[in-house]
């Protein structure tokens, strides 16, 4: 079995939670009751941006192991 990077493993996490924002957001969209947009107002940003914000970690990993970025120390010739 194929190990995964790290930053594949985040970038999947990032990806599912959007999805379960999408369908949390669907459901306000459908059902719509007093109770379903708190808990949607609550729980729904919350995941927004913790994908946000793994979404991104995942990005700067991924520029950072290609060597595209100008700070790191997976860069060759840096002193770590």
């Amino acid at each position: 079995m194929t190990e995964w990077p790290k930053r594949v493993s985040v970038l999947r996490i990032a990806v599912l939670l959007v999805a379960l924002f999408d369908v949390f957001a669907l459901v306000v969209l459908v059902r719509f009751t007093p109770i379903v947009f708190t808990l949607f107002m609550f729980f729904g940003e919350l995941l927004f941006a913790v994908a946000l914000l793994l979404l991104v970690g995942a990005i700067l990993a991924d520029l950072r192991a290609k060597a595209l970025l100008p700070w790191g120390s997976d860069r060759p010739g840096t002193p770590s």
